[in-house]
């Protein structure tokens, strides 16, 4: 053995000597290298890892706080720093830390938060309008001391013991807004590519969660506004159908004008109504029952600033005008010269009342000779001015509710758009557009009960992507995230009756339920699938095999038992599938008991 330690000693000495003579790394220079590079492995797939599981709890919740909550968290741990914050941009490009946004790790969060009372604006930011991030840029600084920044900006960091910083704009849509940034206090930090990358990929998540977040939080207000205005316009609705069916304006004034002039038996009446927004300067008579010996005074237009400026406040009190001969009457000339127009010797005028407003006048006219008025004459003319006011405002409320009832009805349906939309997003995965895991357990287990009570087959396939962390690996996040969606999309194309279902069931893997359907009918339908994602020709140049994106299948098809259970059935789809993957993939299996 001495012997033997010896001698491996000896050639180790001269293996290094005579790599070092040939200008070749050494042996253990070789596995130092290889050692790191392991690491560099190890530690981009547990980065990747990470980011997966930041995504999915990402994708998980619609609430905001909870998302950054978590997200600066997992993102500080993960990128083995010492704070991870979030700067919200305000609409002047000046800004501020959101504390429930933030993370730091202990002994640091004894420094305060950022968040808390810290409006930071960086008057370069609010002059360039977002600057670099704008341009989608990170910025990275390893040591602040030695970046070349201005005292200022020292000035600012060093308030808060900030060394080194890493920085990703987060964008919604094409709008920038805000930025998620990572800060080392106790020293300066090397940023490493994998971590940059990392940190950009998690704003860009933010930045989808924060605007599916904002839309679905409108999506609840105006569902809950809409709801809110439906209750009140219900009960609007429901006092007004105990009332009954209101007269029509027209024909009112014309019954009334007719009735009155024959029941005082005078020349003519007439309804005056003032023009909206005239302040009672002008208006005209819009009904009227007028002796032939007499001239119409329909659609005459009146102007008359006396009665405005005079008299108009007084009438709105309730005052009535009873003239018994126009001659001796104490009258403006103005007026004078007006009633001469209309051959009136003797009149009586009451207001008309719209609420609190005075809406006209009811006008009662004696044009052959003077007249003296009886007191029950005039008491009976305020009586019919009063119930015609009253018919006024019932034709108004009416008016009011059957508009309220129309846009009742647009906000019925509003709201029935909004809870579709509301429904859509529990039971549809956003990404590919198709039924998620949740509506795949809701229908499997409806349709087990259902082909056991009819007696019928049911096929269920499960297929996933091969070789899809690779294709994800090589080509990106978004380029995986549109081969789901194209795949789910050309899958859907095969699975057309109403009572099949594609769904999403997880990652990369999706399922396809058949009622009515044996196995025989059940691999036409896989063979189709597949054919379905080979016409794709999605190119995948890290394949293992050949460039083109495949698919293996798993089936299985029974009449379901009363001892089926939802979980067997999947289990079987998974065996399956499982052997597909084992016989080299890109092929399809039905299950064998």
């Amino acid at each position: 053995m001495s012997h033997h330690r010896l001698f491996s000693s000896l050639w180790s000495v001269l293996a290094d000597f005579a790599c070092r003579a040939g200008g070749m790394p050494t042996p253990q220079t070789l596995q130092t290298q290889i050692h790191e590079q392991n690491l560099q492995v190890q530690l981009r797939d547990e980065q990747q890892r990470a980011l997966d599981r930041v995504i999915s709890k990402i994708r998980a919740s619609l609430d905001l706080e909870t998302i950054f909550r978590t997200t600066t968290k997992e993102t500080c741990k993960l990128l083995r720093v010492e704070r991870v914050a979030v700067y919200r941009f305000f609409e002047n490009w000046g800004g501020e830390f959101v504390s429930d946004f933030e993370f730091a790790e202990p002994g640091w969060n004894d420094l305060g938060f950022l968040g808390q009372n810290t409006v930071w604006n960086d008057t370069y930011l609010q002059e360039h309008q977002g600057g670099r991030y704008q341009s989608n840029h990170t910025l990275v600084v390893a040591d602040v001391y030695a970046a070349g920044l201005s005292q200022c900006h020292l000035d600012i960091l060093a308030q808060f013991h900030i060394r080194a910083y890493a920085t990703a704009p987060i964008f919604i849509g094409h709008k920038l807004w805000g930025v998620l940034a990572a800060y080392q206090h106790s020293q300066p930090y090397d940023w490493q590519e994998q971590q940059i990358k990392f940190l950009t990929n998690v704003a860009t998540h933010l930045g989808f969660a924060v605007k599916q977040s904002e839309l679905l939080a409108q999506t609840q207000q105006k569902a809950e506004e809409l709801q809110e205005t439906y209750e009140r316009q219900q009960l609007l609705f429901n006092l007004v159908s105990e009332i009954r069916e209101t007269l029509d304006l027209d024909i009112l004034f014309k019954t009334m004008v007719r009735e009155t002039r024959k029941i005082l038996k005078v020349d003519r009446v007439g309804i005056f109504q003032f023009a909206p927004d005239s302040n009672y300067h002008s208006g005209q008579f819009v009904a009227e029952h007028v002796l032939p010996a007499y001239d119409s005074a329909l659609a005459t237009a009146v102007y008359d600033h006396c009665f405005s400026e005079k008299y108009a406040m007084q009438y709105e009190q309730g005052r009535m005008q009873v003239i018994a001969d126009l001659d001796t009457a104490e009258l403006q000339e103005c007026h004078r010269r007006l009633l001469k127009l209309f051959q009136i010797k003797a009149q009586i005028i009451t207001p008309l009342m719209k609420g609190e407003r005075l809406w006209g006048l009811l006008c009662v006219h004696q044009c052959c000779q003077p007249r003296q008025w009886k007191e029950t004459e005039i008491q009976f003319i305020k009586q019919l001015a009063a119930q015609f006011s009253v018919a006024l405002g019932q034709a108004e409320l009416v008016a009011q509710y059957r508009l309220q009832a129309t846009e009742l009805d647009k906000a019925m349906q509003e709201l029935r758009q909004s809870n579709f939309k509301l429904e859509q997003l529990t039971i549809i995965d956003p990404l590919t557009q198709v039924a998620n895991r949740r509506r795949f357990n809701e229908v499997l287990d409806k349709e087990v009960k259902h082909q056991h009570r009819t007696d019928s087959y049911l096929s269920l396939i499960l297929f996933d992507i091969d070789y899809f962390k690779a294709y994800n690996d090589y080509h990106g996040h978004l380029a995986g995230d549109a081969c789901l969606s194209k795949i789910a999309k050309a899958v859907q194309s095969v699975v057309k009756r109403p009572t099949d279902l594609l769904a999403r069931y997880g990652g990369e893997e999706f399922a396809v339920i058949l009622p009515d359907t044996n196995a025989s009918g059940a691999i036409q339908v896989a063979r189709e699938i597949q054919m379905a994602v080979s016409n794709l020709q999605i190119t995948c140049d890290h394949s293992h095999e050949g460039n083109g994106v495949t698919i293996s299948l798993g089936i299985t098809s029974q009449i379901p038992t009363p001892d089926l259970s939802v979980e067997t059935l999947i289990a079987e789809a998974d065996k399956a599938l499982y052997q597909a993957k084992e016989q080299g993939r890109n092929t399809w299996v039905l299950y064998a008991a």
